[in-house]
């Protein structure tokens, strides 16, 4: 009995319907950075810099990946939040950092409201068919309803409730990617053994 070693399936032609894990590893990341700053991470902003500009440029290519992988609504989702973190440099994190013009707390409040309500139609639609992601893009609405929230108010309390919404949102994200990531390596692997034990 032969083997027969032709190269295994890419990633395209999986028969996995299931989204990118980078794309909710990265929106992790983000999650967890815009919480932490409400609380601790004011007073060093070149750091929530850096991680939305990796966590934005990673997830909309997440975004396009997942359109010519044919899921409309991982490219609508990961396309538009990567777009958001990018947009959150010049709206929040910059101006607080001294660069470009001087940070008006109630510009941002608009913005972040109605991306709040738009983030929670994105969760409402997942949730029909995946409830942990639908639990995911819920907890970034709220986070994002809290953070405009706390700039109206400006209450400390409010800032830490935030903080706590984001950390559990990102360990959600964090979770869902990972077990994503598990999967497709389990499955690849499978697949792999699989065509090279065909016999000819």
């Amino acid at each position: 009995m032969t083997r027969d070693f032709r190269p295994a399936p890419s990633p395209r032609d999986l028969p996995c319907r299931s989204y990118s894990p980078s794309g909710f590893l990265t929106l992790a990341l983000c999650c967890l950075l815009l919480g932490l700053y409400q609380v601790a991470l004011r007073e060093h902003p070149g750091v929530v810099a850096a991680g939305f500009l990796y966590g934005g440029l990673a997830q909309a290519i997440t975004g396009i990946h997942e359109w010519r992988r044919g899921n409309a609504f991982g490219a609508a989702a990961f396309t538009a939040c990567g777009l958001f973190w990018l947009s959150l440099l010049p709206v929040m994190v910059l101006p607080e950092a001294g660069v470009g013009l001087p940070y008006q707390p109630f510009a941002a409040i608009p913005y972040l409201t109605l991306w709040c309500l738009f983030t929670a139609l994105l969760g409402h639609g997942a949730g029909q068919d995946q409830r942990l992601t639908g639990l995911i893009f819920g907890a970034l609405a709220l986070l994002l309803g809290l953070a405009a929230a706390a700039l109206i108010w400006e209450s400390a309390a409010i800032r830490q409730v935030a903080c706590l919404v984001g950390i559990g949102g990102a360990l959600l994200a964090a979770y869902q990617g990972l077990m994503l990531l598990s999967l497709r390596i389990a499955r690849g692997r499978r697949l792999a053994e699989a065509t090279m034990s065909k016999p000819s």
